[in-house]
């Protein structure tokens, strides 16, 4: 059968070569354009589609790892941004990830408990308003629940001028495994309360 297949492979390229008309080289012409196209189109879906996948797989590991601790250290969060970092991207592509503590106030609300993102900041103000939860119910008076936010901007390596970046965001949340709350602590005697 494939000694078959390379006959037939090799008259066509015969009767190919042959062709003095330029019907083959037109029907070329207008075919590899497109058949090019769909390629990297193909490549270029595939590759998005697993950084998306990605993304999903870092942030839910991120919110994994934060709440099996009692306390989380600055600089323990530090090394969990950079190591989900690494699983989406290896690159240093510029992404923004987030760890949020919510916990209720009196009237039943969810708010910032603390919050460190992967620049060693703030990125919501304690005691704010937290909107982001579905329903404060899955929030215990005197617990808290861990968010995880990450948001990165992919951009397509070989079609960087057809292909306009594409940002990803996601989020996850978990409750703390070990204590009701995770407090985050600068050194190992100051902590939040």
């Amino acid at each position: 059968m494939m000694l078959r297949l390379k006959h037939i492979f090799a008259g066509f390229l015969r009767r190919w070569r042959a062709c003095r008309s330029g019907i083959a080289a037109t029907e070329f012409a207008f075919v590899a354009p497109v058949l090019i196209l769909l390629f990297f189109g193909v490549v270029e879906s595939a590759d998005a589609l697993a950084r998306s996948r990605q993304v999903a797989l870092a942030v839910n590991t991120l919110a994994d790892l934060a709440s099996q601790e009692k306390n989380l250290l600055t600089s323990d969060a530090d090394d969990l941004f950079n190591g989900v970092a690494q699983i989406v991207d290896d690159s240093g592509a510029p992404m923004d990830i987030r760890l949020v503590s919510v916990i209720i106030d009196p009237d039943g609300d969810p708010i910032v408990h603390w919050s460190r993102d992967n620049k060693g900041g703030e990125p919501y103000v304690e005691g704010a308003a937290f909107s982001a939860l579905p329903t404060a119910t899955l929030i215990d008076p005197g617990a808290s629940i861990l968010v995880a936010e990450i948001s990165y901007t992919y951009s397509s390596a070989i079609s960087k001028m057809v292909i306009p970046p594409i940002n990803f965001e996601n989020s996850a949340s978990r409750w703390p495994r070990r204590s009701m709350r995770v407090q985050l602590c600068t050194s190992s005697s100051n902590c939040t309360s």
